[in-house]
């Protein structure tokens, strides 16, 4: 009897250690950030791929999809995936990972076959068929934004080169609020020598001369980009698409103005997602 006693005893002890559910709180050596509440749920993300090859082409997705975290956060993730994957916003659309990048690629290779028939093209040869494909990859995070890059190619048979577009979109871990334009207050002579500076490092030149040989454009009147800044690990990023500033053989250019210098031009909801944070 005293056995049974003991072993119940026991048993109910492990029951009770076990209880506790979840996952454990993280330490103080774990290292919660500066200005992030231990309470808070860190966001966690996983990867998808998948391929669909046909008679129309081959169509690949990649996405990093939240699986965990802070509900409007992942609510706010979720959207944006499935309104980047598809022309419709997605709406409609499962929430599963697995569920949507088969959807994309169904749904690209539909619009593969409207195309070559809008074409008149009956048939194509496997070395020269169509590929469209689009990247959605988790590009920095910190405790209190991530940043995810959107890459998107289509080559359609018979042209003279493809098309793609490369950009990056940044959320506020906190409520999962989206940044566009609203990371810098104002832009100025100053702010904009760092972005003609950025351009000269990426084309590899030393002179305002060199570079204007190289763009379409005039750089006294040098646009802004086709989409809005972004956040990385080193700075702001200025990320041009191809046609914005030059011709398509020399890319889409990129511009990284440090957070050294971005801070005083940035609105004070752009400032609180860097100062104070390291940048891992």
């Amino acid at each position: 009897m005293r056995q049974v006693s003991c072993l119940l005893l026991l048993t109910l002890l492990l029951l009770t250690c076990g209880c506790g559910g979840g996952k454990p709180s993280p330490s103080k050596e774990e290292g919660v950030k500066e200005g992030v509440s231990a309470e808070h749920e860190p966001l966690v993300t996983d990867s998808f791929k998948y391929s669909l090859r046909s008679e129309h082409g081959t169509c690949d997705v990649f996405i990093d999809y939240p699986v965990s975290g802070p509900h409007e956060v992942v609510e706010a993730l979720k959207s944006f995936v499935k309104s980047t994957l598809f022309e419709d916003g997605g709406e409609s659309k499962s929430d599963s990972p697995e569920d949507l990048v088969r959807a994309y690629c169904a749904d690209r290779q539909e619009h593969l076959a409207k195309t070559l028939e809008q074409m008149g093209i009956a048939q194509v040869s496997r070395a020269n068929a169509p590929e469209e494909g689009i990247e959605i990859r988790k590009l920095c995070q910190t405790s209190r934004f991530v940043t995810f890059e959107v890459y998107r190619y289509s080559y359609i048979t018979h042209g003279a080169h493809g098309e793609y577009s490369d950009y990056g979109v940044t959320f506020r871990l906190r409520d999962g609020h989206r940044f566009g334009n609203d990371l810098i207050e104002r832009m100025d002579e100053a702010l904009y020598a760092h972005i003609l500076s950025g351009m000269r490092e990426y084309f590899k030149v030393s002179s305002d001369e060199e570079l204007q040989a190289i763009c379409t454009i005039d750089l006294g009147e040098m646009p802004l980009p086709t989409f809005p800044p972004f956040l990385v690990r080193d700075g702001v990023r200025y990320h041009y698409s191809i046609y914005d500033i030059c011709p398509f053989e020399m890319g889409d250019p990129v511009a990284t103005i440090p957070y050294s210098v971005a801070l005083p031009y940035m609105t004070k909801a752009g400032r609180e997602m860097v100062e104070n944070v390291p940048i891992p």
